[in-house]
Formats: C-alpha cells, sequence, structure tokens
C-alpha cells in the first residue's frame, strides 16, 4: 500500500509538471500577486486546579500569532506560486507559576503548481493527516478544538501537591494526546479536484512517512453536511498507524453537529507490555445566531471531548466547554471566550478537576 501511495504521487506530480513544462501562454498573459497578511491573537485564562486559583495571559493556543507571504503566477490554464509562514508567539505554554516561552519558528515554506489536474504541494507544510486535523461546523475553533485548548499548559494537581507549585508533567495537553495528526513537516502532497463534493489527498514525507486522506463537502438545500477519513503512516514514530474519522452537518435554522473519533494503533515493537491503543472523541452541538449585533455573526458550541490511554494504560481524560466565537467584521478581528470543566485520572492518580474561564482576542491583517 505504501508503494502504491508514492507511485501514485510521483505519477501526479510528473503529469502536473509536464503541463507546466508544455504550457505556451506568454508572459504578458500572467497574472502576478504578492501580499503580505499574518494575525495576532492573544488569550487570558483564569481559573481554579482545585488547589489554588490562576491567571494567564499567553499567545492564543488554538491559533498562534503569525506573518506570511504569498506570491502567485496565474494563468487560465495554470497557477504556480510560493508561501512562507512565520510563526511569532510571544509568552507560549504559560502555566501556573511559568512564565511561557517566546517562539519563532517556521510554519510553512513551500512551492506549489495547480491545474484542471489538481494540486501539487513542494516543502514544508501541512501534509495530508495534518490538514484533516478536525470537522468543526459550529465557528468556535477560534476558542477550543479537538487538537489544541485554551488551559493545554495548565498542569493538574491532587492534594499531595506542594502549595504553589505544579505536579510535575500532568499537562492538560499531555492528558488529551493533543497530536493525533501527522503534523507538518518537509514532503510532497498531491490533491485531487473536487468530482461531485469528494476530494483526496496524498502525501511522501521525510524518511518516507505517507499519508492519505478523503474528504466531501456538500450542501442540499441549506443543509450541509462535511465528512473525512485520514490515514497516516509515520516513519520513525513510535505507531503503527493513526486514523481518523469526521462527520459535520449544519442546517439552514443555524444549528450544527460535529463529531470526530481519531485513535493510534501502537506498533507491536514498542508495545512488549501491549498496552491498548489511545483513541479520542471529540464533538461539538453549535448555534450559528441570526443577526444579534451589527458587528459580526455571533456562534456558539457546547463541547464535549474523551480521551483514554493517551498517556498510560488505564488512563481517562474528559472535558466540557461551552464556547463563544463574536467576528467583528469591519475591524478584522475575533473575539472569543468560554468556560471549562476538565478532568484526568490514571490508575495511579486521582487528580483534582480544572475549571477556568477564558477570553481572546484575534486581529488579522
Amino acid at each position: 500500500m505504501t508503494n502504491f501511495r508514492k507511485m501514485l504521487l510521483s505519477t501526479a506530480a510528473v503529469g502536473l509538471v509536464a503541463v507546466a513544462a508544455t504550457s505556451t501562454t506568454s508572459a504578458g498573459e500572467v497574472e502576478k500577486k504578492f501580499a503580505w497578511s499574518g494575525q495576532v491573537n492573544r488569550t487570558i485564562a483564569t481559573g481554579d486546579d482545585g488547589e489554588e486559583t490562576f491567571l494567564i495571559h499567553e499567545d492564543g493556543n488554538m491559533s498562534g500569532s503569525r506573518a506570511r507571504m504569498k506570491a502567485s503566477a496565474k494563468t487560465e490554464a495554470m497557477t504556480i506560486g510560493a508561501t512562507i509562514e512565520l510563526a511569532m508567539q510571544a509568552g507560549k505554554g504559560v502555566s501556573q507559576h511559568n512564565a511561557g516561552s517566546d517562539g519563532f519558528s517556521i510554519r510553512h515554506s513551500y512551492v506549489h503548481v495547480s491545474n484542471s489536474m489538481g494540486k501539487l504541494d513542494f516543502g514544508d507544510t501541512a501534509h495530508a493527516g495534518e490538514s484533516f486535523a478536525v470537522l468543526d461546523m459550529s465557528n468556535t475553533g477560534n476558542a477550543e478544538g479537538l487538537v489544541v485548548t485554551a488551559f493545554d499548559a495548565i498542569k493538574f494537581k491532587d492534594s499531595g501537591s506542594a502549595d504553589g507549585l505544579p505536579a510535575a508533567g500532568v499537562a492538560v495537553s499531555k492528558g488529551h494526546g493533543s497530536d493525533f495528526s501527522a503534523g507538518r513537516g518537509s514532503g510532497a502532497s498531491y490533491t485531487t479536484p473536487s468530482i461531485n463534493g469528494f476530494k483526496a489527498k496524498i502525501s511522501g514525507v521525510n524518511d518516507g512517512g505517507t499519508a492519505g486522506e478523503i474528504t466531501y463537502g456538500g450542501n442540499f438545500s441549506g443543509t450541509k453536511l462535511k465528512a473525512g477519513y485520514t490515514y497516516m503512516n509515520i516513519a520513525g514514530d513510535k505507531t503503527e498507524n493513526k486514523q481518523g474519522y469526521g462527520l459535520g452537518i449544519s442546517l439552514a435554522s443555524g444549528l450544527n453537529l460535529s463529531g470526530n473519533y481519531k485513535f493510534i494503533e501502537k506498533d507491536s515493537k514498542q508495545n512488549a507490555a501491549n498496552n491498548d491503543d489511545p483513541s479520542v472523541i471529540y464533538g461539538k452541538i453549535g448555534y450559528k445566531m441570526p443577526a444579534i449585533t451589527s458587528l459580526g455573526t455571533t456562534n456558539i458550541a457546547v463541547s464535549y471531548r474523551k480521551a483514554e490511554d493517551v498517556t498510560i494504560t488505564g488512563d481517562d481524560f474528559e472535558a466540557y466547554s461551552f464556547l463563544v466565537n463574536q467576528g467583528v467584521n469591519d475591524y478584522g478581528t475575533t473575539v472569543y471566550g468560554g468556560f471549562s470543566n476538565i478532568a484526568y485520572d490514571t490508575t495511579l492518580a486521582d487528580f483534582d478537576d480544572i475549571n477556568g474561564i477564558f477570553m481572546g482576542m484575534k486581529v488579522v491583517f
């Protein structure tokens, strides 16, 4: 199966490059564009970890501050482009008594070619398995998603935790298994054109890792439906594969429902103890409200997350959140916030719940 995916990716690359090489379009017919864009996203969160209260200020967890440069050359037959995106996050990973750190990294650096046959990406970017991380129809993704919460760096405590100190090593992100995706990396991806709402993507990345995904989107008299499946075989990882399913429905009335299930099949050589495979269920029930203000759209949702066996066999993570996302469209701004109750236990420890509220502002330019 791996060799087939590589052959398919190579065939797509040859086809797209051949079309590019034989194009007779003159330079005068090429539309060229270059643009700067980006965002700054800041979050404030406060709550109680069962032993004491906390207050944190940090760069947005769900969608951190960044700047990007995009260039493209386009004709009726073909588009060639390039993207560089830099993450610039001040105060990332803030927890109780930990100021976090400032981060600067490359999020994307790739070139792409697209025509009627599809799109080919070369470089360091989101390949198959990372781009389809979760289906969310609620438009509250600025507040929370499957991969990240506003409290990811907060550490669980129990009655034995020393006053003023976090519990060692048990952060919210570790409890829910923050990364069930293929991640971003260097490689090549081919994305098919949309065929009756279906689209497929296949990728080959460094060290021979492969991934594929298939998604569907349709609109039936105002009812929107989305679905997806992804499979990842990551070279050098301590897993046999990672898989994920997602389904989302949005009604014309504004009511929407999103459900996701992801799991990791452990490598038998790395799992001599025969531990259970990690899994996570994540869903939202949301409502896109009628215009209650001229500022922009208002979206609310209730989310539920359950992760099992992520850190060790027998651990159990469960969280409920109420989420709000308010657009301030004329200013390129989104204001978001919510409340979360987060519980985590293992066979060795019974941790206190974390309860907290948060709010943030993302300004896009």
